[in-house]
């Protein structure tokens, strides 16, 4: 049967007291992933499956049902690999990631949020005096709420709350950032009360990443080279915080979502919510206060505070952060970045998942333009809101050029297949196995006959290798060297390592059908990259056996099994680039070439000794040689042991002729696009999309009091949590749906499906929130009204296409 894995990738908004309707919907991407481990982890499913050790909820049973229905036709596997979030997003995308990395629940969450997130309890302590005070003030309190908030506040709870608020500290952030600190480490050490983590829900070979926006007040003083003057420099003060966890390959979990990295994630929660004027700016300082007063250690703080925040010398615990949002509250640059190096195990369909609870048609309805705005207003809208509703037209354009790339990839390789095939054909022996040694002369001898036959544009291919190689050498001694304590906010090595390499290639220019030796000497040294590539090809081939209309085609375990072999080869590649993979003596050569920075008039030194050295050494610990050999190996050897006869050989071609396809494509390209030779298509989550429930539309109540309304009203936190869920549950089932045109099941069964889930959903939560009973009574008793024949007035949209059906 076919087998598709739909991988999403998440981008969870800011929006303050918002946050409540994105817990539930993180609730419902939890279930459908953990459903879909669980569903992958029977007896027949591939090797790479991982175990689900917790007791199934009501919802994730009907999440098993769904994948059951679509698993007649086509077997789904649901995988989450990329999170992002800004302020209030960022908070659920860390307890989001931190779940499924360890497959650990957040149903203690829902507590978290609706206890929690009242204004009464995030407020700091007040001075007894002031408050009597103002206190006498409270008729007046009364009629400016009344006056100029109207019916944003007509319930009694939040006109009392409101009231009580604004009789706290004026001119001075009213909120705890301790409070929230404390809560935050108790949701996260709380996540394990049933017991230490026993899995993963991330695929065998695959990895999970969470971008984290903050504002770094102060900013870092950035060099950027001109011409004239020979630099300039300009503060920056984005800062996107990357934590990420890899299932190795080869068994083993490397994750910085564990119990030791808590205060690393809980730091992270507390910059990116850090709501100008509500909270004071997060401080390390204030971190350790709140760690030392509850008797607690930060396992990793050195690391996290040098190489995550970048900061070093005497002031560095009052450096302060604030909103991820005063920067980047869309945060979809980072996750459109790295699904574009993500592997998959099978058919891929990729979306992009982006949460917006108050879309664009709901946040302007109470906008005036008849009027001109007042002073405090203008300024407001300036500092706050315009710079949270910035648009997402150039990611989305970003996201569609990636797809034309995608579209075009696959064409060219199938056009150029033929030719491929023809020119390896000559080079391979005609016997049906072969050795690793002959597999070696094939495959260097076809790097050759390439290389020959691009004429002078093998010119611009190796350039842009040369180039590459620089860069990548260049991160990884700045790593190595922050590791070692280096400042390295003027320090650019690239130059000067590419300056180095460019004094290899004289002899090119003379003779470009004959590429100079010490520049092949080069990438063969240091083009770890090139293997990558080359190895994701082969994977690509192995992918088009599973579903080939050969009955006689190989079995799906072999495949898995083949497949799961040459991750793991990517994987001790790709770990190459690690400042993990080398020792003391490499990272002191990288942070004595840090020290010598580079000069001021744009004239680096690439003739160092010291430069010299550590290229050296690094090529010595990364033994490219022996690593080709042991991969040749494996395709002589074990890949025949899993493929017989046209299927052996077409991998072994498609491995030997790599170079042939990887001169046309990397230039265009310019990275290791193999992985993914896929279209992103783009779903949104949010109330105006979802009509099953709420034909007429849905409003959240946290949407009230510029986004801070649930923080005043238990009861509209109880809304909006909720309808988190039911709102998710919908989509994701359209989404589920969309992943496959042979996914085909009729409206009935999709209803009862849709309507199991939400009532798993109504009876899992009716008990924890009681301001709801009548709401959820009335949403029962519109499903009973379908059920006898009532329809949908407007169906909720589907995935769209960027650039082609909507924008």
């Amino acid at each position: 049967m076919k087998e598709i894995e739909l991988r999403l990738a998440l981008i969870f908004y800011g929006g303050v007291s918002l946050a409540i309707y994105m817990h539930g919907v993180s609730r419902e991407v939890l279930n459908l992933v953990r459903a879909s481990a669980k569903r992958s982890a029977r007896p027949n499913a591939a090797i790479d499956a991982p175990q689900a050790p917790l007791a199934r909820s009501e919802a994730e049973v009907a999440y098993g049902r769904l994948l059951e229905a679509v698993g007649r036709s086509v077997e789904v596997k649901v995988v989450t690999d990329a999170i992002a979030g800004a302020s209030a997003g960022g908070v659920n995308g860390i307890m989001l990631a931190r779940a499924i990395a360890h497959d650990l629940p957040i149903d203690g969450h829902r507590d978290f949020w609706l206890e929690n997130a009242d204004v009464t309890r995030l407020a700091r302590k007040q001075n007894g005096f002031a408050r009597y005070l103002k206190s006498g003030m409270s008729p007046m309190l009364d009629r400016v709420v009344a006056a100029q908030l109207k019916r944003e506040v007509d319930e009694p709870e939040t006109r009392e709350k409101l009231r009580h608020f604004m009789q706290s500290r004026w001119f001075t952030p009213p909120f705890s950032g301790e409070a929230f600190i404390g809560w935050m480490l108790d949701a996260c050490t709380g996540m394990e009360d049933h017991g230490p983590p026993a899995g993963t829900l991330i695929p065998q070979g695959q990895s999970l990443d969470l971008f984290v926006t903050i504002t770094d007040y102060t900013g870092r003083r950035r060099r950027i080279r001109i011409d004239n003057p020979a630099f300039i420099e300009e503060w920056d003060h984005r800062k996107i915080l990357k934590f990420q966890a890899s299932h190795r390959a080869a068994g083993g979990l490397d994750s910085e979502f564990g119990s030791d990295r808590v205060a690393d994630l809980v730091f992270a929660a507390r910059a990116t919510a850090s709501f100008p004027g509500a909270f004071y700016p997060a401080t390390i300082a204030e971190m350790d206060r709140v760690l030392q007063d509850r008797g607690e250690e930060w396992p990793n703080r050195e690391a996290f505070v040098r190489d995550r925040l970048d900061l070093t010398g005497t002031h560095r615990e009052r450096h302060c952060f604030v909103d991820g949002s005063v920067v980047m509250n869309k945060p979809f640059a980072p996750v459109v970045e790295a699904i574009q190096h993500r592997p998959a195990s099978r058919e891929v369909a990729r979306r992009l998942v982006y949460v917006d609870p108050v879309p664009p048609s709901q946040s302007r309805s109470g906008v005036s333009t008849e009027e001109l705005p007042g002073f405090f207003k203008v300024i407001f809208a300036s500092m706050a809101h315009i710079p949270r509703n910035e648009p997402i037209g150039d990611e989305l354009r970003d996201i569609e050029a990636r797809n034309r790339r995608s579209r075009w990839l696959a064409r060219t390789i199938t056009a150029a297949d033929p030719v491929v095939e023809k020119a390896v054909r000559r080079i391979m022996p005609l016997r049906m196995r072969m050795k690793p040694g002959a597999v070696t002369r094939c495959r260097k001898k076809a790097n050759e006959a390439a290389h020959a036959k691009a004429g002078f544009a093998f010119l611009n291919y190796q350039a842009l290798k040369l180039h590459a190689v620089a860069e990548q050498l260049s991160d990884l001694a700045l790593r190595l060297a922050r590791g070692q304590g280096m400042d390295l906010s003027e320090t650019d090595l690239a130059p000067r390592i590419h300056q180095q390499f460019e004094a290899h290639t004289n002899g090119v220019l003379e003779a470009p059908l004959r590429p100079d030796a010490a520049v092949i000497g080069v990438l063969r040294r240091f083009d770890i990259d090139y293997r990558i590539r080359r190895l994701r090809f082969a994977v690509r081939k192995l992918n088009t056996y599973y579903n080939a209309p050969d009955p006689d085609r190989p079995k799906a375990e072999d495949l898995d099994r083949l497949k799961s072999r040459i991750y793991a080869q990517i994987d001790s590649l790709t770990i190459r680039w690690s400042k993990a993979f080398y020792n003391g003596e490499v990272a002191g050569l990288a942070a004595a070439l840090v020290s010598c920075g580079t000069c001021d008039q744009g004239t680096p030194d690439a003739s160092s000794p010291t430069l010299s050295a550590f290229l050296d050494k690094v090529g010595d610990h990364m033994a490219m040689e022996a690593h080709d050999e042991q991969v040749d190996a494996f395709f002589a050897q074990e890949a025949a042991e899993g493929l017989e006869g046209a299927w052996y050989r077409g991998l072994i071609e498609a491995y030997v002729g790599y170079a042939f396809y990887d001169l046309v494509i990397f230039p265009v390209l310019q990275r290791n696009d193999f992985s993914e030779v896929v279209e992103t298509l783009v779903d949104r989550i949010s109330p105006e999309d979802c009509r099953d429930l709420s034909p007429n539309g849905l409003g959240l109540k946290g949407k009230a009091l510029n986004s801070f309304g649930a923080f005043f009203n238990r009861s509209w936190r109880e809304h909006d949590y909720l309808w988190g869920r039911l709102n998710a549950a919908e989509r994701l089932v359209s989404i589920l749906l969309s992943a496959s045109p042979d996914i085909v099941l009729p409206e009935k069964e999709i209803w009862e499906i849709k309507r199991g889930l939400f009532e798993a959903i109504l009876n899992e939560d009716s008990a924890h929130l009681p301001a709801m009973g009548a709401e959820i009574e009335a949403i029962r008793a519109r499903m009973s009204a379908w059920d006898e024949g009532a329809t949908v007035e407007e169906e909720a949209p589907g995935p769209f296409h960027i650039g082609e059906s909507v924008v």
